[in-house]
């Protein structure tokens, strides 16, 4: 026979907790995540070295252009370009673009405020051109293959290494992010008073299994004989992959110096 306290049925009803923080930085992490390996799964493209010289100097353009007439013309191609690109894509690089913008018309809003109209009512619109024009880039080529055009530019090896190991090494380093905050959602049962200690045994936790995979890396490498060099992948080049932007190269080098007035 049980006695009488073990037939009781009890009902524990955990006091209800505010998590909003580890939720959010859950799926912040689980978007970073899934944009990074679309980035790795993205197959080759070709021209990658001419689409970022392209976007270097389209740049330098935006940046140096005195007049608004190059910067409306730069934005029609970026609004063409944009049409392609699906919907999801598309509200993504727009949002990202206008919040860039809305950044830097805060920053110039006391100047605007003091000494009235100026040129610097330009930088929100040169910030909005930039950054589409960088969302354009990494919309259509892995970092792979950008990191591979720096190379062709003479960029120290060193630095090429550095970022794309970097690049890796997020991926790894998100996804156990991931699985530490999910365990932590998980497991957190009731009221939780010391969320602080309990975020920053996490961050702990993160430093040293970053700290293990590049001991791990280096002596790997070292095994391996890296000897420094970091050459870029051979990759067949395609012809047709440079028309495209040697011909965008061309107009907008044209418009900008007939624009500008240096082309007599």
């Amino acid at each position: 026979m049980l006695p009488e306290w073990a037939k009781k049925t009890e009902r524990y009803e955990p006091d209800g907790d505010r998590d909003a923080f580890a939720a959010r930085s859950l799926l912040r992490v689980l978007e970073v995540l899934t944009a990074l390996r679309a980035q790795a799964g993205r197959r080759q493209r070709g021209g990658a070295d001419a689409c970022l010289a392209l976007t270097v100097i389209i740049i330098l353009g935006i940046v140096a252009a005195r007049t608004t007439a190059f910067l409306w013309a730069v934005l029609g191609g970026e609004l063409v370009i944009l049409c392609f690109l699906p919907g999801v894509v598309l509200r993504r690089r727009l949002a990202l673009s206008l919040v860039a913008a809305g950044f830097c018309l805060l920053l110039i809003l006391p100047a605007w405020l003091l000494w009235g109209p100026g040129p610097y009512l330009l930088l929100p619109l040169r910030t909005f051109l930039t950054v589409t024009a960088l969302s354009l880039l990494q919309e259509r080529f892995s970092w792979h293959e950008l990191t591979g055009a720096l190379r062709r530019f003479h960029v120290p090896q060193e630095l090429i290494f550095l970022l794309d190991t970097t690049l890796r090494y997020l991926l790894l380093l998100g996804e156990q992010a991931s699985e530490l905050l999910t365990a932590l959602h998980l497991r957190s049962i009731g009221h939780n008073r010391h969320k602080g200690s309990t975020l920053t045994s996490i961050i702990g936790i993160l430093l040293q299994r970053a700290h293990r995979l590049s001991l791990t890396m280096d002596e790997a490498m070292r095994c391996r004989g890296f000897t420094g060099s970091y050459p870029p992948a051979a990759a067949a080049r395609s012809a047709r992959a440079y028309l495209l932007p040697a011909g965008l190269f061309l107009l907008y080098g044209y418009l900008f110096l007939a624009l500008e007035g240096l082309w007599r």
